[in-house]
């Protein structure tokens, strides 16, 4: 299966039930694009907001429930 790594955006040849060193950090190709991903969210930058509260913001904010969290 052929994904590319949420963080690098590197394309790898990888399913989940590998037990290969490039699927121990799946859907991440590497331990550092995994932690550069988990700072992220420790950090605040990726942003959930609800349908209530986009509402209550004066209007659409763009994103919706599909879309991925922003990075800001």
């Amino acid at each position: 299966m052929k994904h590319n790594c949420p963080v690098c955006h590197k394309t790898l040849e990888v399913s989940p039930q590998d037990q290969s060193e490039e699927a121990k950090f799946f859907p991440f190709c590497s331990r550092r694009c995994k932690l550069v991903d988990l700072g992220a969210w420790l950090d605040a930058r990726y942003k959930i907001t609800s349908r209530s509260q986009s509402q209550e913001s004066g209007g659409s904010s763009g994103t919706s429930s599909d879309s991925p969290p922003d990075k800001r």
